[in-house]
């Protein structure tokens, strides 16, 4: 990154990644912010991944990223608790929809790629759903 006008936007993009006096959750990217951010997320230790493969234990949630075209949707990885018998692995975007759900639910079984912070995994109590805690 030779330009120094970049390097304020950099740090931008650095700041809402990784969510330091920025709320995250659903971001438009322009055409020219796409691929800084981008460049940005394996940069600060995030790593293409899917849900199936973040390995965790119930009570610990990974912050993670969906990219779409033009979008960023920040989430987390976590363990999703219907009984004592019955859970799954779960991607929810921070950005909830009008029934109250993550407005992006990924099950472990999907392909999709998401961008996953894993050495910023942080523990939760799972019986509070997440955004409640």
């Amino acid at each position: 990154m030779d330009d120094p006008d970049l390097l304020p936007l950099s740090l931008a993009v650095d700041d809402l990644i990784l969510g330091r006096g920025v709320k995250r959750g659903r971001h438009l990217l322009s055409q020219d912010l796409e691929p800084l951010f981008l460049e940005r997320l394996p940069a600060l230790g995030f790593t293409e991944t899917t849900v199936g493969t973040v390995v965790i234990d119930v009570g610990v949630r990974v912050p993670a990223w969906l990219l779409s075209p033009g979008r960023a949707d920040f989430g987390t990885v976590f363990w999703e608790i219907f009984t004592d018998r019955f859970r799954r692995r779960l991607y929810g975007s921070e950005v909830r929809n009008a029934k109250g759900d993550w407005d992006v639910q990924i099950p472990p079984s999907s392909t999709r790629r998401i961008w996953a912070g894993l050495h910023l995994r942080e523990s939760y109590d799972p019986s509070r759903p997440i955004g409640m805690c």
